[in-house]
């Protein structure tokens, strides 16, 4: 494998189906100023000058569950609220939620987990979801192609969060209850506002909680560096190196260096460490 890295007509094979849409999309995205916020406010957004220690198993089920029943009490506290909702008879609360709690209280250091893949992953689903409902809607016998329209719309979905980088699990339940669920069916377009105001909610619920003892989330947008300064070297090493992989901008990274040592361990901005990672690291880290 290493051998055939640097074979040009090899990595044209390899690459020639993989399509990474932060390429393109990351280069309009500003990177992220979170120290000009003041302190208290950009603790509660994720930010830390340093990577925090690894918590114990008990701490991460502790905060797990209050998070879970907090987040899941909110969204149906305040949907039940909600004039325009109780009007067209909307679920206090979608069951895809349960779901994403468990991932945005309790395994909050997955890339699955973060914002990005939280609402953009839900946005997919409704648009998916609701679109194949009404062209199903328009057979007449659609009621005998109820789980067919469902497993389509729960496939179609899971197509566009890999193709987005926006895997977030609870999606396809979403996707699939748009299409099978005669409730959810009923609010037709109007899904997406009650969708929305359940993720602000949620993702508001995880900011506070999930920052107490522990760091949410770990990146808003990308793990990756979104600094024009580092994506310009690396245009200008493509161009040096054609036969360079440049499938994607995981090649920013190659100029920093993650440092472990005697006297600490250097993390270069950008790069973000779960808490698995980082007691890895100081095993490393003691056997120096």
């Amino acid at each position: 494998m290493t051998a055939s890295a640097h074979q040009p007509g090899v990595i044209a094979r390899v690459n020639e189906w993989n399509f990474d849409i932060d390429r393109y999309i990351n280069r309009l995205i500003p990177a992220p100023r979170w120290h000009l916020v003041p302190r208290p406010v950009a603790h509660f957004l994720g930010y830390r000058d340093e990577t925090p220690s690894p918590r114990g198993n008990i701490v991460i089920a502790f905060w797990g569950m209050v998070g879970a029943f907090c987040g899941v009490a909110l969204v149906a506290s305040v949907s039940e609220r909600v004039s325009s909702f109780e009007a067209r008879d909307a679920p206090a609360i979608i069951g895809s939620f349960g779901a994403a709690s468990v991932l945005e209280f309790g395994a909050i250091d997955s890339p699955l987990s973060q914002p990005r893949n939280a609402f953009f992953s839900q946005m997919i689903a409704c648009l998916v979801g609701v679109s194949i409902s009404k062209l199903f809607a328009l057979n007449p016998n659609a009621e005998n192609y109820t789980s067919l329209g469902g497993a389509l719309s729960c496939g179609v979905t899971t197509l566009f969060m890999y193709l987005t980088n926006t895997v977030h699990p609870p999606a396809g339940a979403t996707a699939l209850l748009a299409v099978t669920n005669s409730q959810t069916v009923g609010l037709g377009w109007f899904l997406f506002p009650v969708m929305i105001l359940g993720i602000t909610l949620m993702q508001t619920t995880a900011l506070i909680i999930n920052n107490i003892q522990r760091r949410y989330p770990l990146y808003w947008w990308t793990p990756r560096s979104l600094s024009r300064s580092q994506r310009a070297d690396v245009e200008r090493y493509e161009k040096e190196r054609p036969d360079f992989p440049s499938h994607s901008e995981d090649s920013l990274d190659e100029p920093r260096q993650l440092v472990v040592g005697r006297g600490g361990i250097s993390v270069p901005d950008g790069v973000y460490l779960t808490a698995h990672e980082r007691t890895l690291l100081e095993k490393i880290q003691e056997r120096i």
